[in-house]
């Protein structure tokens, strides 16, 4: 597998020189945002008692009657005392389900708001272990996205039924008693499933039993013995497809990888995509270290679902692309063995696995693979990766900001400190927090510390912050002197809106002439920088981040026949656009400007207009509110944005009304 490299990176400030160089060569899920009811149920915990206590295993026992979806289960929790004199613990659980029984020597309980409060049978003191059993049944609520569904293959009740879960971000709570928070890891779980006879039940971990019961029904039970957060516990149960192979790693061991699909879906082309996991875990395993679980098994299960799920050891797929099948595995990494640790910060799940997506491209087909996936995940950036608001699925689960923006941010701090330096902070970051959470902030001083610089600049504008830079460059390039040296300028504006930050971001440059070439990398922070460089040809061609490593957009407005003459008026794009209450409209100069803007209907008829007046360069907006010369207001349509000067011309783009 090939990393990207650059032979030469300097570092420029706003007029510097740089040395010459001759003729050298350089080398899910993804889960749609929804705007479906999100219940009491998937609000995040707000228990008290949330450090109290840990969580060291869970023995779920879960019998399903398919005919009437009612569930019924019997959960032993084993736990911890985190502080002295514990006297009562909180569990989330649904309060749409019934607790039959508490026991634990008369223990007492409440259930109420989805809390399930137990006061146990005496005062428990650190290091002395508590189990409490809990026996309760009812109809799993929906919430999120799927916390407990009942159905049918491919939706069609002629099919046999389908069982599945998705419990992320908390909908755990709707069929079991847990405690419901990424940060609590159980040490180890087990799984024992009822149903009907005929149909296969799978969970994480390793197949223990199946036993077949006098009642038609069978018990399969399964273990798994590697820490795990709750919203991960799953089952998928249904008449399955089943087949298998053993994966054997470079060190000599091996594990089962076990595949369960519906029989219909089961031809020869979708298993042979299937089948390609293989090769994906040991391309993973080379940029991220061994499979994680690898003393059990990694399986996919199909499910009800459109999307797909990554289930510790046994990633729930409703869909076959082998984008889906990487972005999966690889979170077996990032986000199991690794997990966020609340859901502000789930980008360093999901977009670490939409990355991983990238680098497995990369892999099999090259580095111009690459660089085109992550090309491909451009979108809407004008919100933060960070999620301020946690409270609902459409809120946490952005794609264009947790899964492609996330995406970028890897994608971009790679190219910032070098291959070397990222591929060893992700294994640091590994090391460090593998069976464990982590936040932004514990990966970034993981990053820091390997690096050995300080990084806060690059994670508040690209994780806190909103938006991308824009850029506007030119450049030139003088005669060759006695030496055959050239001197060249280029000059890079951020022309992004001034409500949004000037960013700090290192900006590769190539410059050829059809026999040389020349490459290096200008750190660029300022809205406006002129870069001083000499070459030891002349140059006919520039290249400005040719590979797209920065998330942007840029605009060259001369090129090297032109000279060093750039526009001297900028029309940029309204924003928002369509836009209900007031529109920005902001433009550049680069020098003294005095024009109009207009606005104008799709008759041609003049409604609004107001006079501008510059006198030094830089980046200007013009807020409309959307009102005509008489202050009414204009009903929703198109119009045109119209600015105008004497001195540079006439500048237009269309805008949009939506009341």
């Amino acid at each position: 597998m090939k990393h990207f490299t650059y032979i030469f990176s300097i570092l420029f400030m706003s007029s510097v020189f740089a040395q010459v160089y001759e003729n050298t060569n350089v080398p899910c899920k993804p889960i749609s945002e929804m705007a479906s009811h999100y219940s009491a149920l998937a609000k995040a915990s707000q228990r008290a008692d949330i450090f109290d206590y840990n969580v060291h295993y869970y023995n779920l026992e879960i019998d399903i009657n398919i005919e009437t979806e009612i569930i019924y289960g019997n959960v032993e929790v084993h736990l911890l005392p985190e502080v002295d004199n514990l006297e009562n613990i909180q569990l989330d659980f649904a309060s749409g389900m019934t607790v039959d029984a508490v026991t634990l020597n008369g223990a007492t309980f409440n259930h109420f708001s989805d809390l399930l409060s137990i006061d146990l049978d005496g005062s428990y003191n650190v290091g002395e272990s508590v189990v409490v059993g809990i026996q309760y049944h009812g109809h799993p609520l929906q919430g999120g996205f799927q916390a407990f569904a009942f159905g049918h293959q491919y939706g069609n009740v002629t099919r046999p039924p389908m069982i599945s879960t998705l419990s992320e971000p908390y909908g755990a709570r709707s069929w079991w008693p847990c405690k419901d928070v990424p940060t609590d890891k159980a040490d180890s779980v087990r799984v024992s499933l009822t149903t009907d006879a005929d149909l296969d039940a799978v969970s994480n971990g390793m197949l223990v039993s199946e036993t077949l019961n006098l009642d038609s029904t069978k018990t399969t039970v399964w273990e798994h013995k590697y820490p795990i957060t709750t919203y991960l516990v799953s089952l998928a149960i249904t008449d399955y497809t089943y087949w298998t192979e053993m994966h054997h790693f470079a060190d000599g061991d091996s594990m089962p990888l076990e595949y369960w699909m519906y029989p219909p879906s089961a031809t020869e082309p979708i298993m042979e995509v299937w089948n390609r996991t293989a090769d994906m875990i040991d391309i993973f395993g080379e940029y991220y270290g061994k499979y994680p679980f690898s003393e059990e098994k990694y399986g996919m299960a199909q499910f009800g679902w459109g999307g797909a799920m990554e289930h510790q050891t046994c990633s729930s797929m409703g869909s076959y692309g082998e984008n889906t099948i990487a972005h999966e595995l690889a979170h077996q990494w990032w986000g199991d063995l690794v997990t966020c640790s609340n859901f502000h910060h789930i980008w360093i799940n999901e977009g670490f696995a939409t990355y991983s997506e990238a680098l497995y491209w990369g892999a099999v087909n090259g580095e111009e693979a690459y660089h085109a996936h992550m090309a491909s995940k451009v979108n809407d950036v004008n919100s933060s990766v960070y999620r301020p608001d946690t409270s609902s699925v459409g809120a946490i689960f952005s794609y264009s900001m947790v899964y492609q923006k996330g995406a970028w941010v890897l994608h971009m701090l790679r190219h910032v400190v070098g291959d070397e330096t990222f591929f060893a902070s992700l294994a640091a970051y590994r090391e460090a927090f593998q069976f464990r959470t982590a936040s932004t902030e514990d990966f970034q001083g993981v990053v820091e510390e390997v690096w050995g610089q300080d990084l806060e600049w690059f994670f508040d504008q690209w994780i806190y912050g909103i938006g991308r830079p824009s850029y506007r460059w030119w450049w030139s390039a003088s005669t060759a002197d006695e030496f055959g040296n050239s001197q060249v300028t280029v000059h890079v504006d951020q022309i992004q809106g001034s409500s949004l930050p000037t960013f700090k971001m290192p900006i590769d440059l190539s410059f050829g002439d059809g026999t040389n070439e020349a490459h290096m990398v200008i750190w660029d922070s300022l809205r406006a920088q002129d870069f001083n460089i000499t070459l030891n040809f002349v140059p006919t061609e520039l290249s400005f981040d040719e590979n797209e490593w920065i998330l942007k957009s840029a605009n060259q407005v001369a090129d090297v026949d032109g000279g060093f003459n750039p526009r001297r008026l900028t029309l940029l794009a309204a924003y928002p656009n369509p836009f209900n209450g007031e529109v920005n409209i902001p433009y550049t100069t680069d020098a003294y400007f005095h024009g109009t803007l207009s606005i104008y209907d799709l008759r041609g008829s003049e409604v609004y207009s107001t006079s501008l007046r510059n006198t030094t360069a830089g980046v200007y907006e013009v807020h409309w509110d959307g009102r005509d010369i008489n202050g009414m207001n204009l009903g929703s349509g198109v119009y045109i944005a119209q600015i105008t000067s004497t001195e540079h011309g006439s500048f237009s783009q269309k805008i949009s009304i939506l009341k």
